[in-house]
């Protein structure tokens, strides 16, 4: 398996990991204890990244998940575009897309929250859902090639062979 390839897989399985947290995190919670703890605990992990406003966040169980529907539709977005990826991209010789591609896929979500903060219009489960799962989708085909390269750098940079110069004691 190509360095490619096994890049695209640790990036898969964390999204798969990542994603799979938030859904479980509820269903943890509801569940007696060491379980309740463990769901309680993942709350707290996902905090950092996410205003968890319960009214902004989609359900399971009763309870919210670990971050708003807008994240849930992001990350959710970066799965699928992950998964995605090697059906319509080649994960060994990536290709990068337009400069512009990452700010078309920012835009419709940017505009979502101005408009909301401005109360131009309000924003919606839907917007919310809508525009994190577009920015999410896109995502991928541009940190995807990024990502493959810069592992591909960071591995030929530490791999040094030997000093043709220099003798061992073998050689003496």
């Amino acid at each position: 398996m190509t360095l490619a390839w096994r890049t695209y897989l640790v990036v898969l399985a964390g999204a798969l990991s990542w994603c799979g947290a938030i859904l479980l995190a509820p269903i943890l919670a509801v569940l007696p204890e060491p379980f309740a703890a463990v769901g309680n605990a993942m709350y707290g992990v996902f905090s950092p990244v996410c205003h968890q406003i319960e009214e902004r966040s989609l359900e399971v169980l009763g309870l919210p998940l670990a971050v708003c529907a807008r994240c849930t539709a992001v990350y959710g977005g970066f799965l699928a575009g992950v998964l995605l990826y090697p059906l319509v991209r080649s994960v060994a010789h990536p290709v990068y897309p337009p400069r512009w591609t990452a700010a078309l896929a920012v835009f419709p979500m940017l505009v979502d929250v101005v408009m909301g903060w401005t109360g131009i219009h309000p924003v919606s489960g839907a917007t919310r859902l809508a525009t994190g799962a577009f920015f999410g989708l896109i995502v991928p085909f541009v940190v995807l090639p990024a990502l493959g390269e810069a592992v591909q750098e960071f591995v030929a940079s530490h791999r040094r062979p030997f000093p043709q110069s220099q003798k061992g004691l073998s050689d003496a």
